[in-house]
């Protein structure tokens, strides 16, 4: 609305997606859902729900967040930008040349060489501009390491169903648990399920560095890992895999962070200065706010030496969101099989996000992701990681300990608790959790 761009509205909710764009893959996601699987054992919810956790985003359909089948929504948005004057080039190999205030830019693709006085670098891991600037990967302050194995399948059977199949009492479920980001913690790590509305569905183990990685095929992995879960192994039992083409992916470590994120004629957005983990599906949030903030500098049109040191507050910022996303992942990761510890930790991110939310549609100031920019809601955070580090290094925790870092870290989020995070007769099943519409 702001910048005057109402084809992009209706991707904001599914269902004015659905009205608007039908032909456009998406999936409906009404929150975060989580459960806890053991080794060898078949998954059954508890009756306090002590190994699930379900945390709604929306409270209907029609106002829910999505998932985006990027190839679908990627081509959407470069048509619109096109159609909006953008000169798009696709498929392009460019040799790029800094000078000393602009670029020059030239390609077999371009009718001669461009000249620009602003890049933006939106190449993801691919990682143009640290490429040509020779700027390294700075991972030394990140706890998180992980890796992938992952693709899209066809068919899955939906996790509610098999649940219920095998005689699950799932009525305080907040919503069907598969129209969500779902997230099964294991003892490696955990597996992401995104479900679109075309019955494909991304999946991908996210794998701990401190579990043995056997030295096997992607795809050889991938049945290790199914046939030690059994419940997820029936899950899959009649999928198939329909993307990328050469079948499974695997990846080495995820996380990455550059040393330097902008200078006086560049920057980068922030998924091509760091990335984390798929964890809390923090992405295209946090790219988003970046984005904001960059076309907030660039619009104002500030002289040089204003509009760099624009730039170092944004960079700044921005490396204090990797670093706080970082620590909200890796305590995750700690406290994987545990969810007496997991899930008050866990309880941070979604104090963050909806603070952070709830100020936004507040009209209040809200320029860090997740709350970066509030000192004592990431000094808490570093608190708790390293007391959630120490209890899940605890063999055989006791209940009173785990107990009483729940209360911890109910007080500290107090201040950010604003839809009733931890509360005791809650169990593990949060009805509401969106803020107001507007």
């Amino acid at each position: 609305q702001k910048y005057d761009l109402p084809r992009l509205l209706p991707l904001t909710k599914y269902g004015p997606w659905q009205r608007a764009y039908p032909r456009i893959v998406c999936g409906l996601k009404r929150g975060f859902s989580y459960f806890l699987h053991r080794p060898e054992t078949p998954f059954a919810c508890q009756p306090d729900h002590g190994n699930e956790l379900l945390v709604a985003a929306s409270s209907t359909d029609e106002s829910s967040d999505t998932h985006w089948l990027r190839a679908d929504v990627d081509m959407f948005l470069a048509e619109e930008a096109a159609n909006g004057g953008v000169e798009y080039v696709d498929r392009c190999e460019a040799a790029l040349e800094p000078r000393d205030d602009h670029w020059r830019i030239a390609s077999p693709r371009l009718s001669g060489a461009v000249r620009a006085d602003f890049l933006i670098d939106g190449s993801g891991e691919g990682g143009v501009l640290a490429r040509v600037l020779k700027i390294p990967n700075d991972v030394g302050h990140l706890k998180t390491n992980s890796r992938a194995i992952f693709c899209h399948v066809a068919g899955l059977r939906k996790w509610e169903e098999l649940l219920v199949a095998q005689g699950n009492d799932l009525r305080d479920h907040p919503y069907p648990c598969d129209a969500a980001a779902v997230h099964h913690f294991l003892a490696e790590g955990w597996m992401w399920q995104l479900r679109f509305n075309n019955d494909v569905t991304s999946v991908g183990f996210t794998l701990a560095a401190d579990a043995p990685a056997p030295q096997v095929s992607a795809g050889e992995e991938w049945r290790i890992l199914l046939d030690r879960y059994p419940s997820l192994h029936a899950q899959f039992a009649n999928s198939t895999i329909v993307q990328p083409p050469e079948g499974l992916r695997r990846t080495g470590r995820l996380q990455r962070c550059a040393a330097q994120m902008v200078g006086p004629t560049w920057a980068m957005l922030p998924n091509t200065a760091g990335f984390i983990d798929p964890l809390h599906s923090t992405g295209i949030a946090h790219s988003l706010c970046g984005i904001e903030r960059l076309v907030g500098i660039l619009s104002a049109r500030a002289a040089p030496d204003a509009m760099h040191a624009a730039l170092q507050k944004h960079a700044t910022l921005q490396r204090r969101e990797i670093h706080l996303i970082d620590r909200l992942v890796s305590g995750c990761y700690l406290a994987r099989q545990d969810f007496r510890l997991l899930v008050p930790f866990a309880s941070l991110y979604f104090a963050a996000a909806t603070t952070y939310e709830h100020r936004r549609h507040e009209g209040a100031t809200a320029k860090g992701y997740l709350l970066a920019d509030d000192p004592a809601f990431t000094s808490l955070v570093e608190q708790l990681w390293e007391r959630v580090d120490e209890l899940a290094a605890t063999p055989h925790l006791p209940d009173p300990k785990a107990a009483a870092f729940e209360r911890k870290v109910a007080a500290a989020i107090r201040p950010y608790n604003r839809v009733g995070l931890l509360e005791p007769a809650v169990r593990n099943m949060y009805h509401h959790t969106a803020a107001p519409e507007r």
